[in-house]
């Protein structure tokens, strides 16, 4: 009689093969990653406003208190912060510091604009609040320094990141007529790494796409060759914005490089007038945003390509006073 409480070697080899089988397929499944949901636009209350609020300056120590006071004023008017960050949320903020110039060179974010969003944004209870922009520069961190943002960002409790080369990936446009095909930013098209996107440009001149504010900023949100992107600029700045969801546009026109943009890097080209200048503008559409930035150039939006041929897209309004317009003085 055969002992039933033993197993044959082929019985104990099947069982062995099948049990390993199985614990491959579970370890093989563990490893399968879901593919990450892209951002979509957060729900809000803001007001779909465009708000502009000028402000004043006697003299160069008062920059830091007159320009928070001005992004305060402006957010404040849409709503506030807290109308679009909520409790626990990631936000990212993208100011434009791709070139190595101090801040009177008007090539970069004004470091204070940036500092008064990171600070409305902790107070409206974000979980972390984190500033990074792709520069032109060789060197980022020259950019971040000498722009001023890295130590103000830092102050203002933030954190300060610089892109990683391998984190670009080809995304694919949806609709786009020039492109179709484009790497951006893992950090800020990824839902789970980013929960409010806030893009952050200064108003300039720029030599191929006549001006640079919001909507061409988000070629810091952008790997490739970004030179290439220079033929047929509009229709491509158009089809960049049909993929990034930016959440809030913030126009820094406290000073206006008028003249040798992008780059700058003279005080003449500056305009700090205050009929001019010493202006923050904001809003949820970034149309209308660039609409009105491109005024203050004594441009009518409908010249300006990317501006002209966003508004035809439907990614927002070219005549910004249909939004809500509202204006004040500090």
């Amino acid at each position: 009689m055969k002992n039933k409480g033993k197993i044959s070697r082929r019985g104990f080899l099947k069982t062995g093969i099948a049990v390993g089988a199985g614990v491959y397929g579970l370890s093989y499944l563990s490893t399968i990653k879901k593919k990450p949901k892209l951002k979509q636009l957060k729900k809000h209350n803001l007001k779909p406003d465009l708000v502009v609020v000028h402000g004043s300056l006697t003299s160069a120590n008062e920059e830091a208190i007159i320009v928070n006071e001005m992004v305060r004023r402006a957010v404040s008017a849409l709503g506030g912060m807290r109308k679009l960050v909520s409790n626990g949320d990631k936000v990212l903020i993208k100011p434009n510091i791709a070139w190595n110039q101090a801040p009177e060179f008007a090539a970069n974010t004004n470091p204070y604009v940036v500092a008064a969003l990171i600070e409305l944004c902790k107070d409206a209870g974000a979980r972390s609040v984190k500033v990074m922009d792709h520069t032109c520069s060789t060197n980022p961190e020259t950019s971040y320094n000498r722009s001023g943002i890295a130590s103000a960002a830092i102050q203002a409790g933030a954190k300060v990141s610089y892109v990683n080369k391998n984190r670009f990936r080809d995304f694919v446009i949806p609709d786009g007529t020039v492109l179709n095909l484009w790497p951006f930013y893992e950090e800020m098209v990824y839902k789970d790494e980013v929960d409010v996107l806030i893009n952050v440009p200064i108003a300039k001149q720029h030599g191929t796409s006549r001006l640079s504010m919001g909507l061409k900023n988000v070629f810091g949100m952008i790997g490739g060759d970004r030179g290439s992107l220079h033929t047929d600029i509009h229709a491509k700045i158009a089809d960049l914005n049909k993929f990034v969801k930016v959440d809030l546009t913030v126009l820094d026109a406290f000073r206006i490089l008028k003249k040798n943009g992008p780059t700058g890097g003279r005080l003449d080209d500056v305009d700090n007038s205050p009929g001019n200048a010493r202006r923050i503008i904001v809003s949820t559409d970034p149309v209308a945003i660039d609409a009105y930035g491109a005024t203050l150039f004594g441009i009518q939006p409908k010249d300006v390509g990317y501006i002209r041929k966003s508004h035809e897209e439907g990614l927002g309004e070219m005549d910004y006073k249909l939004r809500g317009f509202e204006e004040f003085h500090l």
